[in-house]
Formats: C-alpha cells, structure tokens, sequence
C-alpha cells in the first residue's frame, strides 16, 4: 500500500477532527488527546457524513441518527461488532499520512 499525505499535523489539534479525502473517497480524521485517527467518513448505519457530526470524548458521533463510535477501535458504542472502517496513521515531518 501507498502512503498518501492528508494535512498537517497541526490542523487536527486534540480534540477535533477534520474531513479530508483520498482517491475520491471522504474521510474523517480526529485527534483523540494527541493520537490521530483516520476513517471512513461514512456511519455504517445509513451512511451519514460522520465529519458532519460530533467528536466528545473520544467518540465520533454521527449527525443523523448519533450512533457513537469509539476512536481507538472503530466499534460502535452498543455493538462492537459494528466498525467504522479504518485507515492506518503515520505522522511524518509534521504531516498525517493515511496507508490507501
């Protein structure tokens, strides 16, 4: 797989998330106290725009109908079993980069 350059690091401080995209397909990055994640921007429940939502505590929450999912696993608060699908993170030179 490819490495490919999402952003700088700097513009997913802690706390927040971005929508980015690679390869035509959107993305939601967040920043969970200093660890970046990459998913998916779509909730696997009616495939909402998760970048449109929330992120408290660690947890994307969708728009439409506020599934939560935790972001060091992907899971879904109520059925772990239930994943956002996930991109590999590095951080490079001050960069994030996603493994496409």
């Amino acid at each position: 797989m490819a490495l490919v350059k999402l952003m700088p690091a700097a513009e997913v401080p802690p706390g927040t998330m971005r929508q980015a995209e690679i390869g035509g397909t959107p993305l939601v990055v967040c920043n969970d106290a200093g660890t970046i994640h990459a998913f998916k921007d779509e909730c696997p429940h009616r495939n909402g725009p998760l970048s449109n939502g929330n992120f408290v505590d660690g947890r994307l929450i969708c728009p439409w109908h506020a599934w939560e999912f935790c972001c060091d696993t992907g899971c879904y608060d109520y059925n772990p079993h239930i994943q956002l699908t996930r991109y590999a993170v590095s951080i490079e030179n001050g960069d994030v980069y996603v493994d496409a």
